[in-house]
């Protein structure tokens, strides 16, 4: 008779319901609110391209290849790398920028591309790249030129 007498005491307390509830809808809360901040910053992180340009830009300038330009127009370049030995044509291909070798295959280095523009200088090339949600990079990287052919 006692044990039913405390059964029924419990769930007899006014308000319990009540705060049990309101506990509940502020983790939902904060659930969904975490989730939508993740989701923003993802979005945000692949529509921002400066990042993705200045690494490419970092590429083109690095010690690793020593790039030289032998050719370039307003479409592509032409370059040498003095450490591979080897040449490497730099295009927009569809909506990237990929280098390709002499022969099969390429390597896709920027990607949402709308459209890229070189203009060579005495001392280097002007790279302009204008990405699909509408964000333009320009930099000027110092490369020697080549007579290589």
């Amino acid at each position: 008779m006692k044990i039913n007498f405390d059964q029924n005491r419990r769930f007899n307390r006014p308000g319990y319901l009540l705060i049990e509830s309101m506990i509940s809808l502020i983790i939902c809360t904060f659930a969904i609110w975490t989730i939508m901040t993740m989701i923003n910053f993802v979005t945000r992180a692949f529509e921002d391209q400066t990042t993705n340009f200045y690494a490419f830009i970092d590429l083109l300038e690095s010690d690793h290849f020593r790039f030289q330009i032998v050719k370039a127009t307003n479409d592509d370049v032409l370059l040498y790398s003095p450490v591979t030995k080897k040449r490497y044509h730099m295009e927009q291909y569809q909506t990237m920028i990929r280098f390709t070798g002499n022969h099969l295959g390429h390597v896709p280095i920027l990607i949402n591309v709308q459209k890229v523009c070189w203009k060579k200088s005495a001392k280097g090339v002007t790279t302009s790249v204008t990405f699909k949600n509408g964000e333009k990079n320009i930099a000027y990287s110092k490369l020697p030129t080549t007579s290589k052919k």
